[in-house]
């Protein structure tokens, strides 16, 4: 184990619980910058941007989609 690994580790035994589980999420948050978009390779990125710009396509097509004018409707978020 290197030694920053080994001082993290020792700096959040010495905090409370709560301030562990910030310390975890602000480590995910770290990796996930580092390994890309939502932790996709680019092929996978890739294919699931085709799968939804396909999906919106379709829903154009048969006159389910609406053109997003800024507002959101409250009543959608309840």
């Amino acid at each position: 184990m290197s030694t920053e690994t080994m001082e993290i580790v020792t700096l959040c035994e010495a905090l409370p619980a709560a301030k562990r589980a910030e310390v975890t999420d602000f480590a995910r948050f770290l990796l996930e910058r580092s390994t890309g978009s939502y932790g996709l390779n680019a092929n996978e990125l890739h294919a699931a941007s085709r799968h939804l710009h396909a999906k919106a396509q379709t829903a154009r097509r048969k006159g389910l989609s609406r053109e997003f004018t800024g507002d959101i409707n409250k009543s959608l978020i309840l």
